[in-house]
């Protein structure tokens, strides 16, 4: 009877063991597919705020182009063609300054498809005939639809590049508040070639190619470091980017963002390092 009892007890002792280490095989199964859910979630919505950051800077691109184009245009008329007429340009002209402010207002101005706030302060040295112009920019309660940016840096502007086109390069140091209440920052630089529509007076039928690299720093301590390796395509016509692709590397995973194929949508493709496909809308 002794040995059935012990013999009893060792079988229990032993399928109570395999019940435990068959539950704490399963429970970490499910930790890491749920630490797997939620890191996919992060990834695909950090993503997706930065590839709405990428649009956003476009139109702040946008803003100081058709500023200096207009301030510095040999034709210059009561009409300024590349702004809105919403936006109030003040000029304080020296004999070797001039401060140039657009201001789009508390309330905004609809800019194709985007709501614009708030003002670009800009100041550079007046030479009409200088090739290379440096631009010093602030940004003050300044918006792009539910987005905010701060921030001051430089835009150095070429009239003519090595392929004969205009060109912008613009240094950033912006703060980006999201309209959830998420931070973020953004350092680096980007070059934008004006290959298409330049001078002719009509923005519409612009097109811009655009290069460089970048940071994206979110107040939760992830990063985002970004670099164009295939040019970004602007066209003026979209509000949004039509092709181009992104590498973007974060310290817990990397991929690219493919902006398209040159459709006009709000729609990009996020692939992470394991080749797996996500529809990002912008």
């Amino acid at each position: 009877m002794v040995t059935l009892k012990l013999s009893i007890m060792r079988n229990s002792i032993f399928k109570f063991g395999l019940m435990t280490i068959f539950s704490m095989i399963l429970v970490a199964c499910d930790s890491e597919e749920s630490n797997d859910a939620v890191t996919g979630s992060i990834d695909q919505k950090e993503a997706a705020l930065t590839a709405k950051v990428d649009n956003a800077t476009e139109v702040i691109s946008d803003t100081f182009l058709q500023a200096i184009e207009s301030e510095e245009s040999l034709q210059k008329g009561p009409i300024r063609p590349h702004l809105p007429e919403c936006a109030i340009v003040t000029i304080e002209l020296t004999d070797t300054s001039k401060d140039v402010t657009v201001d789009f207002g508390s309330d905004g101005c609809e800019v194709r498809g985007r709501t614009i706030k708030g003002k670009v302060n800009m100041s550079y040295v007046a030479d009409v005939d200088a090739m290379t112009l440096v631009v010093n920019y602030s940004l003050e309660d300044f918006f792009v639809d539910d987005i905010q940016f701060a921030g001051s840096k430089t835009v150095t502007r070429q009239k003519v590049n090595d392929n004969g086109n205009p060109q912008y390069t613009m240094d950033l140091d912006l703060e980006v508040t999201f309209a959830d209440g998420t931070l973020a920052s953004r350092t680096g630089n980007k070059t934008r070639e004006w290959i298409a529509g330049s001078f002719n007076g009509n923005w519409g039928d612009n097109v811009f190619l655009i290069t460089g690299a970048w940071e994206t720093n979110f107040a939760n301590g992830n990063t985002h470091s970004t670099t164009i390796t295939t040019a970004l395509r602007r066209e003026a016509s979209c509000r949004f980017l039509v092709n181009g692709v992104v590498d973007l590397v974060r310290t817990n995973y990397s991929g690219s963002l493919d902006y398209g194929d040159g459709a006009c949508d709000n729609l990009a493709v996020f692939t992470n390092a394991d080749g797996e496909e996500k529809e990002i809308r912008l």
